[in-house]
């Protein structure tokens, strides 16, 4: 049976990870020397994203492979899992991400990545305004193209306009790449798999960069590998107070 579908993807998603690095490789290296900098001044990176882009945050959190300043802001009202379109409601309501911002305890020089295709709505704006207000970097992977035609929310701006460091994710407008015969929508959703795949090249990057330099790189590592426990216990004695979802 000829998958055509499942191969239409795959060449989809090739694609695109090729096009992402090939077209935004300034912004991944600002990145990297953002995370870098970061790590070595033992500062936080906090992660942040509404809707299906929250699930990038946890992607960083506690992970294998993954930094261990990496600290998701979560939120229950603006996740899927209890009352998904309470949550589309809540994400363009102005005055909530400042308030969440604070209660993470952020300093100066710390960074907020923010993660939101459409790149328009409130929250994701104005968490990236409340940040730089705090003196924080910040690093934003949206899709430029679908902020173009998106309407404005009432923040009124775009994050690739305002970010220190904006990424795109290169998707195309409404996520969904793969056309359908007869039919006017698409399917095959993408920028989940293009925010995962910018996040975890720019942890590898900034990994190979403490590694030429000498420094130590604090990953966690899977439990299951052997050393893990004592390994990660060093980690948390040291990073464990910062993050309150540990």
């Amino acid at each position: 049976m000829k998958l055509e579908g499942i191969e239409r993807y795959r060449k989809a998603i090739y694609a695109l990870q090729e096009d992402i690095i090939t077209s935004q490789s300034d912004s991944l290296d600002a990145a990297a020397a953002l995370m870098l900098n970061a790590v070595k001044g033992e500062r936080s990176i906090f992660l942040f994203g509404t809707g299906h882009s929250h699930m990038l945050a946890e992607e960083g959190h506690y992970r294998a492979g993954s930094l261990v300043n990496f600290i998701p802001i979560l939120m229950t009202g603006v996740m899927l899992h209890e009352k998904s379109q309470l949550s589309g409601q809540i994400e363009r309501t102005s005055g909530i991400a400042a308030p969440l911002l604070d209660s993470y305890h952020p300093e100066p020089d710390d960074v907020l990545f923010v993660f939101s295709n459409s790149g328009v709505n409130t929250m994701p704006v104005e968490m990236v305004l409340a940040a730089q207000e705090r003196d924080m970097y910040v690093i934003s992977v949206s899709s430029f193209a679908y902020a173009s035609v998106a309407p404005l929310s009432v923040a009124g701006r775009r994050l690739h306009e305002i970010a220190d460091v904006a990424i795109d994710n290169r998707i195309v407008p409404g996520d969904a790449l793969i056309a359908l015969e007869g039919l006017p929508w698409r399917v095959a959703p993408a920028s989940t798999i293009a925010g995962s795949f910018i996040l975890n090249s720019l942890v590898t990057e900034v990994a190979f960069r403490l590694c030429r330099d000498k420094h130590d790189v604090p990953i966690y590592v899977s439990f299951n590998m052997t050393g893990a426990a004592a390994h990660n216990r060093e980690l948390l004695e040291k990073w464990g107070k910062r993050n309150p979802h540990l």
